[in-house]
């Protein structure tokens, strides 16, 4: 009998503004148990020799190059959406990762010039949150993730120098912070200021509590 194997940690490329030498890296650090590419994020992986679990998406900027390298190395791991549908091609491959029973899952690509849909992959933060899914965007500047409730920050695993929160509901009640060069105590983030900008981790561990609401915390690096 085959045992199953458990998928926890899941990598999505998808196909915003990708630093090569950055990703590459970043990859390589961790284990992954299985990898989601969405449409142009072939690109990325075939340039990177990355051979994708799952292949999807309505592949309308796909370069021909990366596509036809896939076509013939795994036809079967593609699954291709019509044009026109409801979903992103990124919602997509977050909804299958959260279905394949990810526990975590980093976005790569997920960010660029196309700011509708750098916002558009930051609200899907909240879907992955409402899954009970830990989500992450990652690229070569910012990692953005969000918190409800209670979080840490380690300095062993700090991803850039400033630490910003953004309120994502219209306020977080009750933010308090330590470990921080500017901590506050049952503070109130709301929609419209940006009070929550360029703080720095100063202890070994930093807390971020709310009491309710949601907060966009984002580690930013020049």
């Amino acid at each position: 009998m085959t045992k199953e194997v458990k998928i926890v940690n899941v990598l999505i490329v998808t196909g915003g503004s990708i630093d090569y030498k950055f990703a590459c890296e970043y990859i390589k650090r961790y284990t992954w148990d299985y990898v989601v590419c969405a449409d142009a994020g072939m690109k990325f992986c075939h340039a990177a020799g990355i051979l994708p679990d799952l292949i999807l998406g309505d592949f309308d900027s796909v370069d021909d190059a990366s596509y036809s390298y896939f076509k013939e190395k795994c036809p079967e791991r593609m699954e291709q959406f019509p044009t026109h549908k409801d979903e992103t091609d990124t919602e997509l491959a977050l909804l299958r990762a959260i279905a394949a029973g990810a526990d975590t899952v980093t976005m790569i690509g997920a960010t660029g010039t196309r700011m509708d849909h750098v916002m558009g992959n930051i609200q899907m933060l909240k879907l992955a949150m409402d899954k009970g899914v830990s989500c992450q965007i990652v690229d070569a500047h910012n990692r953005i993730r969000m918190v409800q409730g209670q979080a840490e920050l380690k300095k062993s695993d700090q991803f850039g120098k400033y630490v910003s929160l953004l309120p994502f509901t219209p306020e977080v009640i009750g933010i308090t912070l330590k470990g921080f060069a500017y901590e506050v105590e049952d503070f109130t983030l709301v929609s419209g200021i940006a009070r929550g900008v360029s703080n720095e981790l100063e202890a070994e561990t930093g807390t971020i509590t709310c009491r309710e609401g949601i907060l966009l915390v984002i580690e930013s690096r020049d």
